[in-house]
Order: C-alpha cells, then sequence, then structure tokens
C-alpha cells in the first residue's frame, strides 16, 4: 500500500485569529477577576480575625493621663471579680443557713443580709464598678511610680506564700524553762509544725492557677499583676497615711437635736431669753448619746459631722447661737464654744483621718487626672455559668 498523504495544515483565517485573542483576554480577565475577589475576601476574612483577636481585646475600656486600660484586661478582672463575688455569696449564704433558728442569732443573720445585699448590689453593677476600680488601679500605679514605690518580684512571691498560709522559714522554738523544787530545768519543747509544706503549697498554688485560667482567663502573669497592684496601694497608703497632719483646725460645740423646725425655733427662744443650754438640752434633745451631757459635743475637726452641721459649726462665732439647721437626723441649735486653727488631733480622729487617706487622695487625683471611658456593650464579656471553689 501507497503512503497516505497528510493533509497541510488549514491557516487561521484574521477573523478567527481575532477571536481566538479575545477568548484568550476574557479569560486573563477572569482569572485576574477571581483572584482580586479572592483576595478580598481573604483580607476581609483576616481583617475580621484581626479585630476580634487583636483590635479588640487591645482596644481600650479606658484612658487614664494617656495610660490605656485594654479590653482583654477589663474582661480578665470582671471575670475575676465576678467569680470572687459568687464565692463570698456562697459562702455568706452557707454562713446564714447555719445560724438560721439558732435561738439568738436574729441580729447575726440580720448582719449577713446585709452583706449579701451589698455584694448582690456589686454583682449588679460589676461593669461600671470593674472599670472604676481599673481606673484606680492605674492612678495608684502612676501615684506610686510618682513616689518611686517599687514592689520586686520577691516581694510579691511572699506575698502569695502568706496568702495560702505557707512559711517559708518558720521560727525556731524558744526553750521554755521550767522550775522544779529543786532545780529549774530547761526543757525544748516539740518544734512548731509549719501550718504548710512547701510541697502543699506548691500544689495548691498550682491548684488555683489552673482555676483562675479556667474561670477568668489569667495566666500566672495576669495574677502576679493583680498582687503587685495590691502591694503598691498598700505601700502608697502607708506613704500618704505618714503624712496625714497630726494637728487640724477644730471647734468645740453643742447642740440641741430636736424633730421639726417649730420645735427648734421654741428650743431657740428659750435659749435666747437666756435659759441655760446645758439645761435646755437635756429636756428637749434627742440626741441621747450627749443629751445629759448639756449637748456637748467636745473638739472635733472637718469630716466628722454631716456636712450642713459642718458648715454652720466652723463659720460660727464663737458664743452665738446658730439659726435651726436641718440635717437628715433632724433640726439641730448650735452653740460654739471655742475654736483652734491648729489643735492636735486625738486618736480616734487621727486614725479616721488616716484611714481616709487614701480615699482622699484618689479623689483629687480623680478630680485632676484626664480620664476617658470607652466602655462599650460588646466589650463586656458575657454571663458566665457560675464555678465555686470546693
Amino acid at each position: 500500500m501507497g503512503k497516505r498523504r497528510e493533509k497541510p495544515a488549514k491557516e487561521l483565517t484574521k477573523k478567527q485569529i481575532a477571536i481566538s485573542r479575545r477568548d484568550r483576554e476574557r479569560q486573563r480577565w477572569l482569572l485576574i477577576g477571581l483572584g482580586i475577589v479572592a483576595l478580598l475576601v481573604i483580607g476581609l476574612l483576616a481583617a475580621g480575625l484581626y479585630q476580634e483577636f487583636v483590635g479588640k481585646p487591645s482596644s481600650p475600656v479606658a484612658v487614664v493621663n494617656g495610660v490605656p486600660i485594654r479590653t482583654d484586661e477589663y474582661q480578665k478582672l470582671w471575670r475575676y471579680q465576678r467569680w470572687n463575688l459568687q464565692n463570698y455569696i456562697a459562702r455568706l449564704e452557707s454562713q446564714k443557713a447555719q445560724y438560721q433558728g439558732q435561738e439568738g442569732a436574729e441580729f447575726l443573720t440580720s448582719y449577713i443580709d446585709q452583706l449579701l445585699q451589698q455584694a448582690q448590689s456589686q454583682l449588679l453593677s460589676l461593669d461600671t464598678f470593674v472599670l472604676e476600680q481599673a481606673i484606680d488601679r492605674e492612678l495608684i500605679r502612676q501615684g506610686a511610680q510618682k513616689e518611686g514605690i517599687v514592689v520586686t518580684p520577691s516581694e510579691i512571691q511572699a506575698e502569695i506564700e502568706e496568702q495560702f498560709g505557707f512559711v517559708r522559714n518558720p521560727p525556731t522554738p524558744t526553750p521554755t524553762p521550767i522550775l522544779t523544787d529543786t532545780q529549774a530545768m530547761t526543757q525544748t519543747p516539740t518544734p512548731t509544725v509549719a501550718p504548710m509544706t512547701l510541697e502543699e503549697f506548691q500544689k495548691a498554688y498550682e491548684n488555683y492557677l489552673q482555676t483562675l485560667k479556667q474561670v477568668a482567663g489569667l495566666s500566672e502573669t495576669d495574677y502576679k499583676k493583680l498582687v503587685e497592684a495590691e502591694l503598691l496601694q498598700r505601700k502608697l497608703e502607708a506613704v500618704l497615711q505618714a503624712r496625714v497632719p497630726t494637728t487640724a483646725e477644730q471647734v468645740h460645740a453643742r447642740h440641741i437635736l430636736v424633730q421639726n423646725e417649730e420645735m427648734a425655733r421654741l428650743v431657740l427662744n428659750r435659749l435666747k431669753a437666756g435659759d441655760d443650754f446645758a439645761a435646755v438640752a437635756k429636756e428637749f434633745s434627742q440626741d441621747t448619746s450627749n443629751k445629759d451631757q448639756g449637748g456637748d459635743l467636745g473638739w472635733f475637726p472637718r469630716g466628722r459631722m454631716v456636712p450642713e452641721f459642718e458648715e454652720v459649726a466652723f463659720s460660727l462665732p464663737v458664743g452665738e447661737l446658730s439659726e435651726p439647721v436641718k440635717t437628715q437626723y433632724g433640726y439641730h441649735i448650735i452653740k460654739v464654744e471655742g475654736r483652734d486653727p491648729n489643735r492636735p488631733l486625738d486618736e480616734a480622729a487621727l486614725e479616721e483621718a488616716r484611714a481616709q487617706a487614701l480615699d482622699n487622695w484618689l479623689q483629687e487625683q480623680r478630680a485632676a487626672a484626664q480620664i476617658q471611658r470607652m466602655l462599650t456593650p460588646d466589650k463586656i464579656p458575657p454571663t458566665p455559668t457560675p464555678q465555686f471553689i470546693r
């Protein structure tokens, strides 16, 4: 057989070439378009993931003098405080159940009820309570920094051990002398057993950290920051207390307390007519703590009495009688017996002033600081299922 002759390739026409070129161009632009769409989708997904896991957690709930308080830090503190409050409420309810029905326990159960109401109120206002607490902690951190106050890692560790009841270096027992009829003998008592061994402490601490991680998302570093904040507060408070003046402007005053303005006017008229203040106080005053002493309140500085009473007492000339002064307790007639611009504080007043030192400082800092609050509902974590320490 002869070989089959192959047909020569047919050349494409100009029209066919043009159509083929347009098809290739369309395919190229289609692929480019699909790539752009894919990149946009990936970009949107990445942006969403970034916002959810990076942007949102790092966004501030507040800024204190230029220092941001991050959302994730706020959320951890929120969960931690909620868990603490739930445990506290559970313990109070358990104590109340133990005492309920027992004879003579009415006062105690009533007191526990008050504590329960306070704790439950805090739980209801947890969102703003935690925010303000975080702001106060930042103000304290900044204040401590200005004062040169620092907390070392060893101090943090010692505080944690103390909270768990672990004594790293228990005191050496001292020999106790025992006298007999014939001689003095020295007997060494059995060494005091440490409340907790190192191994027991480490196990309890590890279990606690696991619980914190589970209920609040707190790491060991986060927990140590909380302990550090507590120690900074104590040290700053000690510095502020040491600066509390031991003297203050004080007045020596008497008062007569009655229920209504009509009675107050009657009392004032009796006094203006020349009746003895002590005798009228004994007859009319409803303040049983001092009526038999002629309404004598003794010397007191500012901050001891209600504001309406103090405003008059510290402005009234010595020896003069006030007009009726209305307060939450009723109506007062006040007489100032003396005024001293620099009188030493008594022990009770000094202790009260020292106890208020940190709160007063915080009030001043809040008023002077630049604080921006940016808490929004989406930054508040969802309410978790209650979990308690067993």
